[in-house]
């Protein structure tokens, strides 16, 4: 078990087999697409990111995460879904009275795509089922 913090709020995170079935049960899909999806995402910025350094080296990361948000605004509402259900389902694992995968998300005042809970969330489901 691990702890993440979210907003100022701390959750317990853990996963087991019955993880990998109930995330199916309740996203339709499953959890290796969505880590997929997120390792995609990730990759995908970091190789913009750099190529946006070597092109102009004068650019200033505030003008790098300008461009990166228009190029990478077509994978977002994946990735953040993605996100979003790995975390709740490890949640939910370390303590299925949380509630619904909707009440849960209403915690959720603001999420960016470098949050450190979105990283700390992937490694520990890949560490666990990889």
């Amino acid at each position: 078990m691990k702890k993440i913090e979210i907003n100022g709020i701390s959750y317990d995170i853990d996963c087991n087999a019955l993880t990998y079935i109930d995330y199916r049960k309740k996203f339709n899909k499953g959890i290796f697409q969505d880590i997929d999806i997120l390792q995609k995402f990730t990759t995908t910025q970091v190789l913009l990111a750099n190529k946006y350094k070597k092109e102009n080296p004068t650019l200033t990361d505030a003008q790098i995460e300008i461009l990166l948000s228009k190029d990478m605004l077509q994978n977002l509402d994946e990735y953040i879904e993605a996100s979003t259900r790995l975390a709740y389902s490890l949640i939910y694992t370390a303590d299925d009275k949380i509630g619904s995968y909707e009440d849960w998300l209403k915690n959720i005042k603001q999420i960016k795509t470098n949050d450190k809970w979105i990283v700390e969330v992937t490694e520990f489901a890949v560490d666990n089922f990889c």
